[in-house]
């Protein structure tokens, strides 16, 4: 569904099963952010078409972190759609060396397509919008997450959730790290609206910042 312009937020609220949130930036640049589990692609790829985009206009699939429930079908989109993959450098680095036992350890392959774009903090140009992406750790090594200021929306993958904050306690977590990004996404200006990774959106102003102020307990 449209929940901003240009903007496109796809929620999993299966109780029974396990994947992320997915976001779609339209424009020149199509940026398809955490794909979500290979089986669960046709589902999500239905929902996509409904709104009147075509997958294989998709050039660049964002991973958030390394977790299958985030990443696993970004294969599909690379080898389908020829789509590019990117995460951060620490990311990455993570899933050539621990990141990589999530996948046997959820009894999942291990995955075949290949990240060809590092990405690194900063300002990351889609043509008609400049997004800011801000490196997150605390839940992976190299989480990243995506502020957008024009449009007010920050997409937090599995860092920030409404009312909840990610875990710290799988292999490449690290709670001291996680506190301070939540600091350091709280900080951020021009939110009205926080996309996470997983449950549902914060959406509005005074609802952003009772989220901040909800999570503090967790620090």
């Amino acid at each position: 569904m449209q929940i901003a312009p240009s903007v496109y937020f796809y929620p999993f609220t299966s109780m029974v099963e396990n994947n992320c949130n997915t976001v779609i930036l339209d424009g020149p640049e199509k940026v398809l952010i955490d794909p979500g589990h290979k089986h669960l692609w046709p589902e999500l790829k239905a929902k996509i078409e409904d709104d009147g985009l075509n997958p294989a206009d998709i050039s660049l699939v964002l991973h958030t972190h390394c977790h299958p429930d985030h990443m696993e079908a970004g294969e599909i989109l690379e080898f389908d759609y020829n789509a590019v993959q990117a995460m951060s450098e620490a990311e990455l680095d993570f899933l050539n060396g621990p990141g990589r036992d999530f996948f046997p350890w959820m009894g999942l392959d291990c995955p075949r397509g290949s990240i060809s774009r590092v990405l690194t903090e900063g300002p990351l140009d889609l043509g008609d919008k400049t997004v800011h992406l801000c490196q997150a750790p605390g839940h992976t090594p190299g989480s990243l997450c995506l502020h957008w200021p024009e449009a007010k929306v920050l997409i937090t993958g599995d860092v920030i959730f409404a009312r909840s904050v990610g875990r710290s306690d799988f292999a490449g977590g690290d709670f001291q790290a996680l506190a301070a990004s939540v600091a350091k996404l709280a900080a951020l200006k021009d939110v009205d609206i926080i996309l996470p990774g997983h449950g549902p959106a914060v959406v509005g102003a005074a609802n952003v910042a009772a989220n901040y102020q909800a999570i503090k307990a967790y620090f």
